[in-house]
């Protein structure tokens, strides 16, 4: 469940820096809200205090800067230079299902049993995508 693992893969305790860098998670319909309401009332008895994460309703989305994409993925050269190859464009790249995966990968989400099943199908050297990972 996505409003799970985005729960699970921040600090929803944390201080607000900016509007830029806050803890936010953003709902489409009444369906959703009542999921991200739930987990969160869960949390917040779990750590006895209010969490600072705000639940917005979806409005404008805006695509974050280059250098925010895939962040984690990109700081492995020898696997960006692969990607650069199969995606002409970097749009196409922070589209790919493939970049998607192993950047969740290095980012510690996901599990070693799940990587091992995809790994060979990324069609990179199997020596630079056990770099990447971080399990």
């Amino acid at each position: 469940m996505v409003a799970d693992l985005f729960w699970k893969s921040h600090n929803p305790m944390g201080a607000p820096r900016s509007d830029q860098y806050k803890s936010a998670i953003w709902y489409a319909d009444e369906a959703q809200l009542n999921t991200i309401n739930s987990i969160k009332e869960s949390l917040t008895e779990k750590y006895e205090q209010e969490l600072t994460t705000e639940v917005l309703p979806l409005q404008e989305f805006y695509v974050a800067e280059d250098y925010h994409q895939k962040y984690s993925l990109q700081r492995h050269r020898n696997v960006m230079s692969v990607f650069k190859l199969m995606y002409s464009e970097f749009g196409s790249f922070v589209g790919s299902t493939a970049a998607a995966r192993l950047n969740g990968f290095s980012a510690r989400q996901g599990s070693r049993g799940l990587f091992d099943g995809e790994k060979r199908q990324y069609g990179i050297d199997l020596n630079e995508l056990e770099k990447v990972v971080r399990f």
